[in-house]
């Protein structure tokens, strides 16, 4: 494959963009769900190597306009293809719509926004599609360095308890090819039973929260931890979100000496939407959160060093994600 770097890649004429992650779960088990007679003659399919050859690919893509991308890979190909795209489109710029093919360790972004069989293809390209216009969660750090000066761009931002159930499930489960939300489950229920001062040791963390930029909350002292996201839904149903404001960002977050985490998670699967403040939980609808914390951090499934930064965490420009009716 002609690297992205050295010369240009697209075809002039291209109008539609294929980028397939060709280190994802399911394309290196099975290969590209992409077949080349799906494609309509203006589109061009990308296999990308490595992420470190997306920036340039995405560059292209401004510069010729394209109409529709669609991502073939996990939830970390998405983050990685959105931000780029996010801090490469300006706000005169339309960005392209996009549509995405689960092939990853997780899909969870794919389970909301994302088809979910290959013949789907060929139906959004004749026409036959539901538009869904979503923002994603823009983090920026407040102290940036000229290496920070571009935000990061996902779908769930966490941090504590969820980042470190997720490193333990990764390096318990996966290890023995059980991935995705099999994996976390199987973290969830140890967080449940064993010792959660261990597995998901509380951490302080600094938080003002605002919405019309007005304080929703604040909370300075250790906390369990923080999720926050757009989605309408996270994995296997589980909705951990119950506020009711008219804001973009969900956002859950527990204190340190929050209880019935059990009785919480089990309440939260069965759609039981009540306030838990008297057991230590607490769920608004935001527009910014300003936080600084030294917990552990993840963003659609990839670990962030967020230690010692002061982040403001927003929501970005809405973007139009094409499934299948």
């Amino acid at each position: 494959m002609t690297s992205a770097s050295t010369k240009s890649v697209l075809p002039p004429e291209t109008r539609i963009l294929v980028i397939s992650n060709t280190k994802a779960r399911g394309i290196t088990k099975s290969g590209s769900m992409i077949k080349l007679s799906q494609l309509p003659k203006n589109s061009f399919h990308y296999m990308s190597q490595s992420k470190s050859d997306l920036p340039p690919i995405i560059r292209e893509a401004v510069q010729l306009d394209i109409e529709h991308i669609l991502i073939e890979g996990g939830d970390g190909t998405v983050r990685i293809v959105m931000t780029i795209l996010l801090n490469n489109y300006t706000e005169n710029q339309t960005i392209p719509a996009i549509s995405i093919i689960p092939s990853g360790t997780t899909n969870q972004i794919a389970r909301n926004l994302g088809l979910k069989k290959a013949k789907e293809i060929e139906a959004i390209f004749q026409g036959n599609f539901k538009e869904t216009i979503l923002p994603l969660v823009k983090i920026q750090k407040q102290h940036k360095s000229k290496e920070d000066t571009h935000p990061l761009y996902g779908f769930l931002f966490s941090t504590g308890a969820l980042p470190y159930i997720s490193r333990f499930a990764q390096e318990k489960y996966n290890e023995n090819g059980i991935g995705g939300g099999t994996a976390v489950i199987g973290g969830v229920v140890k967080a449940i039973t064993g010792d959660k001062s261990q597995l998901m040791p509380p951490e302080t963390h600094k938080m003002s929260a605002f919405r019309s930029n007005m304080p929703v909350f604040e909370h300075d002292d250790i906390a369990m931890g923080v999720v926050m996201t757009t989605l309408p839904s996270l994995m296997l149903g589980l909705d951990p979100f119950w506020g009711h404001e008219n804001a973009p960002l969900r956002v859950t977050w527990s204190k340190a000496n929050s209880r019935k985490i059990g009785r919480t998670l089990t309440g939260l699967w069965l759609g039981r939407k009540k306030d838990r403040s008297d057991d230590g939980f607490y769920s608004h609808n935001i527009d910014r959160l300003n936080l600084h914390t030294n917990a552990l951090a993840a963003l659609d499934g990839d670990f962030l060093d967020i230690s010692g930064e002061t982040l403001s965490i927003s929501a970005s420009r809405p973007v139009r994600f094409w499934q299948s009716k």
